[in-house]
């Protein structure tokens, strides 16, 4: 009897050892800092948690810089020789410095250091030609000859080769210098309008120099076009150039 009361009062006194101790394994187990997790990485394999930073190698070349991208000079287009000039087949009554009447036909010209402009306006519709600085008769003379047919303005630079024959630069080895031209056609006349160099160095056209008077010719036909059609009218005249200051 004895000794079974001794161990109920012993349990009880464990049990209330236990509880009065209770309280501090707890605190002291909620207090246990949190471990991190363990993750098990295999050798050679990175954890797709742990970003991967590449450290450049040593022996790597140092990047280079840009190239530079060199631009083409910009080119200013020069103004066209003949800008500021109408040649447009209708002549206005203060385009061109001078004018003169040959046979029939109205010659109007301007010039500069560099250029001869001529205007002609002719009785009828058929061609029209001027030439400048004969020798003897046609032989020698820079010609320009035009015709309008359809609306469309046909010119041509042709050389005196005889007293009474010309042909056309281009067939004797030279060059068709007419820098510009137009023309228009009405019932009773054909304007022609056309610019061509003082000195072109086509072996061909002659020299002209500012300030000097020159021989001109004048031929037209009244009907028909052609640069090898006879005329039906002509004339003799000078004309004098401008000199340059």
């Amino acid at each position: 009897m004895n000794k079974t009361w001794l161990i109920i009062v012993g349990a009880l006194a464990m049990g209330f050892a236990v509880f009065l101790l209770l309280p501090y394994v707890l605190s002291e187990k909620e207090a246990a800092p949190e471990l991190p997790a363990v993750v098990d990485v295999q050798p050679g394999v990175v954890a797709e948690t742990e970003p991967v930073v590449t450290e450049p190698e040593g022996d790597e070349e140092e990047a280079q810089p840009e190239p530079t991208i060199e631009l083409e000079p910009v080119v200013e287009e020069q103004p066209s020789a003949t800008a500021g000039y109408s040649i447009d087949g209708a002549i206005g009554a203060s385009e061109y410095a001078h004018s003169t009447q040959i046979a029939g036909v109205e010659v109007h010209w301007s010039n500069d250091a560099t250029y001869l402009r001529v205007g002609l306006v002719a009785p009828g519709t058929g061609y029209v030609s001027i030439g400048l600085d004969p020798e003897n008769r046609m032989e020698g003379a820079n010609f320009i000859l035009g015709y309008v047919e359809d609306g469309k303005a046909y010119f041509r630079d042709d050389y005196g080769t005889e007293l009474t024959a010309h042909m056309a630069d281009a067939d004797r080895g030279g060059e068709d210098s007419i820098v510009s031209s137009a023309g228009a056609e009405w019932a009773d006349q054909t304007i022609l309008e056309f610019i061509i160099p003082l000195d072109s160095g086509d072996a061909m056209d002659k020299p002209l120099l500012p300030g000097h008077t020159y021989t001109v010719l004048l031929a037209y036909h009244a009907l028909q076009d052609g640069f090898t059609v006879r005329h039906s009218g002509r004339g003799t005249g000078e004309i004098q150039l401008d000199p340059i200051p």
